[in-house]
């Protein structure tokens, strides 16, 4: 059925999280070619491990070093960072979700970059993985909590992610977390067809938010209509939708894994006679056969960030590059 990039910056707290935009993006006001950065020696060096450099592309006249992490024989990491970091700020550009050994190889050259002499280390994570382990029944682990006792041991100081999961990950992390918020680069990519006369859905409460930032970075005046879903040790249960919605509809969510949220969305708007249905994410991981089945049965479009580019994801979907987004972080313009 389907046919196919996210700006904002939020504000910075140790032990809170925002996810609105409230900060400026280094391009011209109409959007379209980009605006000189301002790059000069109090600029953070950026050290990308392999795979990420994608997401320094926008960063022009920015002082960027790939550092490949090397295994020895043994399995054991090793890693060298540039000389140049002494007296430095920096930012490593890296993911921690599984498999583990990207966790290993961030938390690994973070701790070489503090010995080195690095002044600060800001890990600059698009996806922030773990950010759904927020809550724990006693004697359960704790993910989040988790992460964050690995980041700071290994002399990270800040985090910086995009549209972040739970309201709750800065108090757990335990570091300052700044979550970018893609609601304009999202809206900027939705065709016209998209844009006009249709119903924004969230896909439960939680997602409300982020349906009405990309609602109004569209311009729309309709109210957002949203899901009413309660999860069950058999997965998750939807009650009900709250809002009237019109012929056609866009989904708004953060994450898609299994794809059972949005499937369950997609499958009420439909019984109450929606004829076309899309979705835009933020982190699109396709975990499983289903999340495939939702993009081939479910959608006529969807639209995902490049925040994860998983192998299995479908070709025909659009991708939305967040480099653009993550320029003040990479160059230490922020307000």
């Amino acid at each position: 059925m389907l046919q196919a990039a996210v700006t904002g910056a939020a504000t910075v707290g140790h032990g809170s999280i925002a996810s609105g935009y409230s900060g400026p993006v280094a391009q011209s006001p109409d959007r379209g070619e980009r605006a000189p950065v301002a790059v000069g020696a109090a600029a953070p060096v950026i050290v990308v491990l392999h795979g990420y450099r994608r997401f320094t592309a926008a960063a022009a006249g920015a002082l960027v070093r790939e550092v490949t992490v090397a295994r020895f024989p043994n399995g054991e990491l090793h890693a060298d960072v540039p000389a140049c970091v002494e007296g430095r700020g920096c930012v490593v550009v890296g993911s921690v979700s599984p498999p583990g050994a990207n966790l290993e190889r961030l938390t690994l050259v973070a701790h070489a970059l503090r010995r080195a002499g690095a002044s600060r280390v800001t890990a600059l994570i698009p996806y922030l993985a773990y950010a759904r382990q927020d809550r724990a029944r006693p004697g359960e682990s704790l993910g989040l909590a988790w992460l964050g006792d690995l980041l700071r041991a290994s002399g990270v100081d800040e985090v910086a992610a995009v549209d972040v999961h739970s309201h709750l990950a800065g108090e757990l992390l335990g570091l300052p977390l700044r979550s970018l918020s893609p609601a304009a680069l999202l809206a900027d990519a939705l065709p016209q067809r998209w844009r006009e006369d249709v119903t924004f859905v969230a896909p439960d409460e939680g997602a409300i938010a982020r349906c009405t930032a990309i609602a109004d970075a569209v311009g729309t005046r309709q109210p957002v209509v949203w899901a009413r879903k309660r999860r069950t040790v058999l997965g998750v249960e939807h009650l009900g939708l709250v809002g009237d919605s019109g012929r056609r509809a866009l989904i708004v969510d953060d994450i898609l894994d299994s794809g059972a949220t949005l499937t369950l969305c997609a499958r009420a708007l439909r019984a109450r006679g929606v004829e076309e249905i899309a979705a835009v994410v933020t982190h699109a991981r396709f975990t499983g056969q289903s999340s495939r089945d939702l993009v081939e049965r479910e959608l006529h479009q969807l639209w995902i960030t490049d925040t994860v580019l998983r192998p299995s994801r479908p070709s025909q979907i659009g991708v939305v590059a967040v480099a653009e987004l993550l320029v003040p972080i990479l160059t230490g313009v922020i307000d």
